[in-house]
């Protein structure tokens, strides 16, 4: 059985979210990684409902965001991987997001990547930054915005002003991860702060 992790009602003014983390070898094919995390979700939904198995259904569609079926569609799911780790986190209230990287793959003359999808302030405080906190920088900058768009269902898209305002309703924290790591989940809403989550990669 999977028991996820509470992260818990302060993170979310009262909402639940439950935080799942899998490691798998680096090697591990992206389908047999999405496989096991995704039967540690369902293990972990089967304990959190206290439910039948036959009433926790997964469903999931290429490009699209992993879901369940009536009577638990209200319920918000949101997966990410790595090679080496995999995370999903459930809300039971509503919307998640989450994202995470390994910051050792961010490749060097990411400016452009940064102005294009982070946006110009963002890009401008990244400018500034010495070469050796870059890579973290970046990296934590890069996984709140795909939380936050995973949260709102959007799909990765060049930053521009009406994005930038639909992303501000939500709120979204870094997560305590293992050195080398970052992570960040998201949720519907405005600005809070929380203690960190520790995540482990094994």
């Amino acid at each position: 059985m999977f028991t996820p992790t509470l992260i818990g009602s302060a993170l979310a003014d009262g909402q639940d979210l439950h935080l799942l983390s899998l490691a798998t070898p680096d090697t591990t094919p992206r389908a047999d990684a999405r496989a096991l995390i995704r039967q540690a979700l369902h293990e972990a939904l089967l304990n959190l409902l206290a439910a039948d198995p036959e009433s926790v259904v997964l469903i999931s569609a290429p490009g699209q965001p992993v879901r369940l079926a009536p009577p638990w569609a209200d319920i918000g799911l949101s997966i990410s991987h790595e090679p080496g780790l995999s995370l999903a986190v459930i809300n039971l209230a509503g919307p998640v997001g989450v994202d995470l990287l390994r910051v050792a793959t961010i490749a060097s003359g990411s400016g452009a990547v940064a102005r294009d999808y982070l946006g110009p302030d963002a890009a401008s405080a990244l400018s500034r930054l010495p070469d050796e906190q870059l890579q973290r920088a970046f990296a934590q900058a890069w996984t709140r915005l795909e939380a936050r768009l995973k949260c709102l269902a959007l799909e990765l898209r060049e930053w521009s002003p009406a994005l930038e305002a639909r992303l501000t309703g939500c709120r979204v924290t870094d997560l305590a991860m293992t050195e080398g790591w970052v992570g960040a989940v998201a949720i519907p809403g405005e600005g809070f702060s929380a203690a960190p989550t520790r995540v482990g990669a094994g």
